[in-house]
C-alpha cells in the first residue's frame, strides 16, 4: 500500500497566526479608541453589504457608525480640503469571512452610497478576573514593562493577509477544491511570498489522491470530432461545429479570406453533449479560400488548439454561388429593349427605330462561354444630308424583321470572341448580315466590347462600349457607334417625283449612355439615352429602354 505524505496545510496556517492575531486584518482609524473603519461595497434592495468581516472583530448585532467623506477645493485658498460627517448607524445582520450584511439602525442623514465610511467601535477589554493581578517582581529584579497591545498583533503584510483569506474561504472545503484554490493562488502571485510552499502543498495533495479522485482534475482538451467542409458558398452563411472532450470554459472560431492579413475571432456557444458551434456572417465569407481554426479554453485560462492552428488553418474553397440580378453572375437571362434614334432635329426623315429581344444561357469562363437566340424589328428613314437637307427630298424607308443566334468564346477569363449571324425578311425578300466583337474583361465584371456588325438593306455600324459593373446594383454602359444606318446601302430605284438616283445615307456617329436598377431579385430596368448626328447642323437626340430577367 502507498504511504500518504501528510499535508503542510496546518503549518502554513499556524505560521501565519503566530505572526498575527486575526483581528489585525482590519486597519483600525485614526484615534485613540482603536475602532476600525471600513467602506459601503455596495446597496442591495436596502441593506447594505460592507467590508468588516469576522476577522476585523465585527459580530452579528453590532451597531456601526456611517460617515460620508467630503472632498472638495476651497474656494478662496484653492488648497484641497478633505473632511467627513456621521450620518448615521447601521446594524449588522450577518458578518462573513470577508464581507458583512448590514441595514439601517434608525434614520440617515443622507441616502447611503457605494464609499461611504463605516466605523466599527473596538469592544473594551474584559477586565482581569480576581487574583489574577500580575505578581510583583522578586526582590532585587526590575520589572519589564508591559508590551504595547499594537506591538503584540503587527498588521499583516499583503501576502499575509491574501493567504489568511484563502484559507478562511476553504473551510470544509474537499481535497480537490483546495488543490485548485491553491494552484490558482499561485498562478495569480507567480512570486509572492507564500507560492512555493502553496504549490509543494498543492503537489502534496495531489499525490494523496487515488486516481479515480484526480479524474475531475484533468485539464487536458482534445478534440472528438470535427468535419471540415470541402467548399462553401461565397456571401452565406456558415456554420463550424466541433465536440470536445474534457471540461473546456469555451471555445473560439478564429476564421479569415485567404487574402486578409489577420484572422477575426467568433465566440463559440455550447450546444449540448461536449458540442460548440459558431456561424461566420454572409459579409465574412469570401473567395478565393477561407481559412479557420478553433481554440479551447481550459477552466485556468489557456487557450488549447483543437482544429487546426494559426500557423496551419483549416482551407476551404470558396464557391460563387449563382444569384439573381444584375450582377452578372446568372446562367440564364431573358431581355427585351428598345431604341429611338434622330439624326435630324426632329424633321422626322432621318430616324431609326429598333427593338430586340434574346435570349441566353452562360455556360462557363474559358471555351464555348455562352448561347443566346433572339429577334429584331428594324424600321427607319433615312438618306443623304444633301437630299434631305438641300433639295428638300423625302427619306427612304427601310425595314428588316429577323431572328440571329450568336455565341462568345472564352480564351481566356479575360478575353473572348463573339460572332452573331442574322437572317431576316425585308421589302424585297430575304436579307441577313452578321456581326463579330472581342471582349476584354470578365463578362461578370467591368469590361470593354469592340465590334462591327452588317445589317442587309439597313447598313453597317461599327461600335465600342464599356460596361461598368462599379455598383453592384446599377449596372452602366456607355457605347459609341459610327454608323451609316438606317438607308444605308445604296438603291437604283427612282423617284415618283423626279426621276433622280437615291443614295445612301452618310456616315454619322451616336453616343449613347444606359444606367441599369436592379428593383428586385433577378428583375433589372434599364434607361437610356443618346445624342447621334451626321453633321453639326444635321444631329439630334435619342431614348430608349430595356427590361431584364435573370435566374
Amino acid at each position: 500500500m502507498r504511504t500518504r505524505e501528510r499535508p503542510r496545510v496546518a503549518l502554513v496556517v499556524a505560521l501565519l497566526l503566530a505572526a498575527a492575531a486575526p483581528g489585525a486584518l482590519a486597519q483600525p482609524a485614526a484615534g485613540a479608541t482603536g475602532s476600525v473603519e471600513g467602506a459601503v461595497v455596495a446597496l442591495e434592495e436596502g441593506e447594505l453589504i460592507v467590508d468588516l468581516s469576522s476577522a476585523t472583530g465585527a459580530a452579528v448585532g453590532d451597531r456601526v457608525e456611517l460617515w460620508r467623506k467630503v472632498q472638495l477645493r476651497h474656494p478662496v485658498t484653492g488648497r484641497p480640503v478633505a473632511d467627513r460627517f456621521r450620518i448615521g448607524t447601521l446594524e449588522l445582520l450577518q458578518v462573513g469571512a470577508q464581507l458583512s450584511l448590514a441595514r439601517p439602525d434608525g434614520a440617515l442623514s443622507r441616502k447611503p452610497a457605494p464609499g461611504d465610511v463605516v466605523v466599527l467601535p473596538r469592544r473594551a477589554a474584559a477586565p482581569a478576573p480576581a487574583g489574577s493581578e500580575t505578581p510583583a517582581p522578586p526582590s532585587g529584579v526590575t520589572a519589564a514593562p508591559a508590551p504595547d497591545a499594537a506591538a503584540a498583533t503587527p498588521a499583516l503584510d499583503a501576502d499575509a493577509t491574501a493567504v489568511s483569506r484563502l484559507f478562511d474561504g476553504l473551510r470544509g472545503a474537499p481535497l480537490v477544491a483546495r488543490i485548485r484554490a491553491y494552484e490558482d493562488y499561485v498562478r495569480a502571485h507567480p512570486r509572492g511570498r507564500y507560492a512555493v510552499v502553496l504549490f509543494e502543498e498543492a503537489a502534496a495533495l495531489r499525490r494523496l489522491l487515488e486516481p479515480t479522485e484526480t479524474a475531475g482534475l484533468a485539464t487536458t482538451l482534445a478534440l472528438r470530432s470535427h468535419e471540415a467542409p470541402r467548399s462553401v458558398l461565397a456571401r452565406a452563411p456558415v456554420t463550424v461545429g466541433v465536440e470536445l472532450t474534457g471540461e473546456p470554459v469555451g471555445a473560439v472560431l478564429h476564421a479569415r479570406a485567404s487574402h486578409e492579413p489577420a484572422y477575426r475571432s467568433v465566440p463559440m456557444r455550447p450546444t449540448g453533449g461536449g458540442y460548440w458551434a459558431a456561424t461566420l456572417p454572409a459579409d465574412r465569407v469570401t473567395g478565393p479560400r477561407l481559412q479557420y481554426f478553433v481554440e479551447a479554453t481550459r477552466a485556468d485560462g489557456t487557450a488549447v488548439a483543437v482544429v487546426g492552428r494559426q500557423d496551419a488553418p483549416i482551407d476551404v474553397r470558396v464557391d460563387e454561388r449563382p444569384t439573381v440580378g444584375g450582377d452578372g453572375r446568372s446562367r440564364n437571362t431573358a431581355s427585351v429593349s428598345t431604341d429611338y434614334a434622330d439624326y435630324n432635329r426632329g424633321r422626322g426623315n432621318d430616324v431609326a427605330w429598333q427593338t430586340e429581344g434574346v435570349l441566353g444561357m452562360r455556360l462557363r469562363d474559358v471555351g464555348v462561354r455562352a448561347v443566346r437566340s433572339g429577334f429584331g424589328v428594324y424600321r427607319g428613314v433615312g438618306g443623304s444630308v444633301e437630299e434631305l437637307d438641300e433639295r428638300g427630298l423625302a427619306g427612304r424607308s427601310v425595314g428588316l424583321t429577323y431572328g440571329y443566334l450568336e455565341t462568345e468564346l472564352g480564351l481566356s477569363r479575360l478575353t473572348g470572341l463573339g460572332g452573331r449571324l442574322v437572317l431576316g425578311l425585308e421589302d424585297d425578300g430575304l436579307d441577313g448580315g452578321f456581326q463579330l466583337s472581342l471582349r476584354v474583361g470578365s463578362d461578370l465584371e467591368t469590361n470593354l466590347l469592340l465590334g462591327g456588325e452588317v445589317l442587309g438593306g439597313v447598313g453597317l455600324r461599327g461600335f465600342t462600349q464599356l460596361d461598368l459593373r462599379a455598383i453592384e446594383r446599377v449596372p452602366m454602359s456607355f457605347r459609341v457607334e459610327v454608323t451609316n444606318q438606317p438607308a444605308g446601302t445604296s438603291s437604283d430605284r427612282g423617284d415618283t417625283d423626279d426621276d433622280e438616283a437615291r443614295e445612301g445615307s452618310e456616315v454619322g456617329a451616336r453616343a449613347i449612355a444606359q444606367v441599369g436598377y436592379v428593383v428586385a431579385p433577378g428583375l433589372e430596368l434599364a434607361l437610356r439615352g443618346s445624342y447621334q448626328g451626321r453633321t453639326i447642323r444635321h444631329a439630334g437626340p435619342g431614348i430608349g429602354g430595356a427590361v431584364g430577367f435573370s435566374w
